[in-house]
């Protein structure tokens, strides 16, 4: 691919995306976003841009409680954070780390802007099936007597390696015990 068609493929996909989500500004730091409520907490430099930022939004982000969105070569970039009573917080992307974050992974003076979720949609939890690739036979379970009641047979311990053994079941001989 070229660099032309490489470009009219991100237009296409700017195009689509456009009428995804919808920016509604209710004041200075309070407005809406695809029907969720935001709320402007830190602006620096001018950053926030409620377009650019409809553009760039996914779903994706509004499990988050804060959301971090800074400009570095003429793009934005969004990064969310999670309040410290929110199930699924994490330290490291705790909202104490929203500095550190800003001072090593976004460029120097760049434009930054914080927002808060006052409306955050956490995603239920999936109950995860245990897949096997592997097909598993089903065995018949053999119709042996109780231990207790096995005269006939007895068993004896085989080592196979270093820490590992296994039981070995022999017939007995008729007419001898032991």
């Amino acid at each position: 691919m070229n660099r032309a068609k490489i470009q009219n493929y991100i237009d296409q996909r700017e195009e689509q995306r456009a009428d995804l989500y919808h920016f509604v500004a209710r004041d200075h730091t309070h407005f809406m976003l695809n029907g969720h409520q935001y709320e402007l907490v830190k602006e620096y430099r001018d950053g926030f841009n409620g377009t650019a930022l409809a553009k760039r939004y996914s779903n994706i982000l509004s499990k988050y409680d804060y959301i971090v969105g800074d400009w570095g070569y003429d793009q934005l970039r969004l990064k969310g954070f999670y309040a410290h009573d929110n199930p699924l917080f994490k330290a490291e992307q705790g909202v104490d780390t929203i500095e550190d974050y800003l001072f090593e992974d976004c460029n120097f003076g760049c434009a930054y802007f914080i927002i808060h979720n006052d409306d955050v949609w956490t995603p239920r939890r999936r109950r995860h099936r245990r897949f096997s690739p592997v097909i598993k036979e089903r065995r018949k379970k053999l119709r042996q007597p109780d231990v207790r009641y096995r005269h006939h047979q007895r068993a004896k311990r085989v080592k196979t390696g270093r820490h590992q053994q296994k039981f070995v079941i022999h017939q007995r001989k008729q007419g001898v015990k032991q």
